[in-house]
């Protein structure tokens, strides 16, 4: 009998989530393929501090090498899926891998310091170093979009993603470099306002803020040169920049980041293959509460890429990763148990922003909570020796110091 194969796409959160459950549960009774485009995991969550921590960027980067415990026959290829099929994933350099059972979790696509776009740890250092020495040099630093949601390309609906790059962006320079001018121009009229942020949790945001130095204009856009914000329509700019407002400000600024996040779904490759119905009408693709395409039920999808959930926030795909890997284990090990579903989450129900390593909100079902609780949980460390330790490894990331 031959072993079958379960191709997981997208090496992320969901995807390395889902892959350990999957060879924990499966062991040698399936193959698991990783396709990933980057050579190794990239730690987004923490992405903003390598703005100001030299050597920072390193820790970010967490090899593949121990992902799969239970099967030396699983691996990794390195690459990007052009096309999924019924049975085959088709790769940009024309090469195929067929399947049994596929696990889609390809994420969105922002612009950086949001998001790594590069697919090398050697290009990544570099363009953090790049950015790390900018920010180190500027005297100004000009930080448009205040935390909102994420604008879906081309199809003028919002996505409920709770991310806040702009704030914690601001939180991270003003924190490590006391004597920069740091100002937020936010088109709300508070911070992280479409964040389904409490009053007390948006409160604390603005305050350690403005005691960290930080201005910030509210209820302001900045207007575009000609088609775009910033030159080539770039996500940031590392030379000088005169930046006007809705209301008639003008802000100069030695270096200027857009944090406004246009989000594109990276599902262009399952449409090419398994046609338009598999996505809903915003450009994820459509799941059940199993998590299975409805038209193949051989085939899943969990995380940003996916309508699982509209909470598109890294702790929810823990949860949706556990049904996807039981649901995938029953198939394959023909249980006859039944399928399990994902309940979603409730938006503004669980929201942790860092302002710098020092400070940052929480927002619970139990309450909202400020710098000091959220410095122990996460501003700290960023989870990062956690992560390193999520992918069978050993973090050497220790504090600033190292």
């Amino acid at each position: 009998m031959t072993t079958p194969t379960v191709v997981v796409i997208g090496g992320s959160h969901a995807g390395t989530k889902t892959i350990k459950q999957l060879d924990a549960s499966l062991k040698s009774k399936a193959n698991i393929i990783l396709i990933e485009e980057r050579d190794s995991f990239y730690y987004t969550v923490a992405a903003l501090r390598s703005v100001t921590e030299p050597n920072f960027a390193q820790h970010l980067w967490v090899p593949y090498t121990n992902l799969f415990l239970n099967n030396k026959s699983s691996k990794v290829i390195q690459g990007r899926a052009a096309q999924i099929r019924e049975h085959e994933v088709v790769l940009a350099d024309g090469q195929t891998v067929q399947f049994d059972y596929a696990v889609i979790a390809t994420g969105v696509k922002v612009p950086a310091p949001g998001q790594m776009l590069k697919t090398t740890k050697q290009e990544g250092l570099a363009e953090a170093n790049k950015l790390l020495n900018a920010v180190k040099n500027a005297q100004s630093i000009a930080i448009i979009g205040g935390g909102g949601k994420l604008l879906i390309r081309n199809l003028d609906q919002w996505a409920n993603d709770h991310t806040a790059v702009g704030v914690e962006l601001a939180g991270e320079i003003a924190t490590d470099y006391r004597g920069k001018n740091v100002t937020i121009i936010h088109s709300g009229a508070s911070l992280a306002n479409r964040n389904d942020l409490k009053p007390k949790a948006a409160a604390l945001i603005n305050d350690q803020l403005k005691a960290l130095g930080v201005t910030v204009k509210l209820n302001q856009r900045v207007l575009p040169d000609g088609d775009t914000i910033l030159p080539d329509g770039a996500s940031y700019s590392l030379t000088p920049q005169t930046l006007r407002t809705s209301t008639g400000d003008v802000v100069t600024a030695d270096v200027v980041f857009l944090c406004t996040g246009l989000a594109i779904p990276n599902s262009a490759f399952v449409s090419a293959g398994l046609g338009d119905s598999a996505l809903d009408s915003k450009g994820f693709v459509h799941v059940e509460e199993t998590g299975q395409l409805k038209n193949f039920k051989h085939i899943f999808a969990l995380g940003d890429v996916s309508d699982f959930d509209n909470v598109k926030l890294a702790y929810t795909t823990r949860a949706q990763s556990a049904v996807v890997a039981s649901n995938i284990t029953t198939l394959v090990t023909n249980s006859g148990s039944p399928l399990k579903t994902y309940t979603k989450q409730q938006p503004g129900a669980f929201a942790v922003i860092a302002i710098g390593r020092n400070g940052g909100v929480m927002q619970t079902p139990l309450g909202v909570f400020g710098a000091w609780t959220t410095k122990t949980i996460k501003s700290g460390n960023l989870f990062v020796p956690k992560i390193w330790t999520d992918m069978n490894l050993k973090s050497t990331y220790t504090g600033p110091s190292n």
